[in-house]
């Protein structure tokens, strides 16, 4: 079934794109310790931020693009103008996410 392997390979990309800004924050602070250390955060953390992300409006009407359908469907009018591409919006949402949180603080 086509659409359960789309399905899957978004998300898996969502979880990529999760983990590089977990790590990305991780590198900023090297002085302070993440909440969860990396083997941790591999099996829990970061898979919970990706499923979160997953399951947002903007990923789901993706997932679920007719191209048939007159929506006129773009990332940008999708989040308000949020992110003009899939990946930084789904390392901004992340990044958001990881500092609210995780760490308590937002940047």
């Amino acid at each position: 079934m086509k659409v359960k392997q789309f399905d899957r390979e978004i998300h898996n990309i969502i979880l990529i794109h999760v983990a590089r800004t977990w790590e990305r924050i991780r590198l900023e602070q090297p002085h302070k310790a993440m909440p969860s250390d990396n083997i941790a955060s591999a099996n829990c953390v970061i898979p919970e931020i990706a499923y979160v992300i997953y399951k947002t409006k903007v990923i789901q009407k993706l997932i679920n693009y007719d191209k048939d359908d007159k929506d006129d469907w773009s990332w940008s009018k999708m989040t308000n103008g949020y992110a003009d591409f899939s990946d930084t919006y789904i390392e901004q949402y992340a990044h958001e996410i990881i500092h609210d949180h995780y760490l308590g603080t937002h940047n």
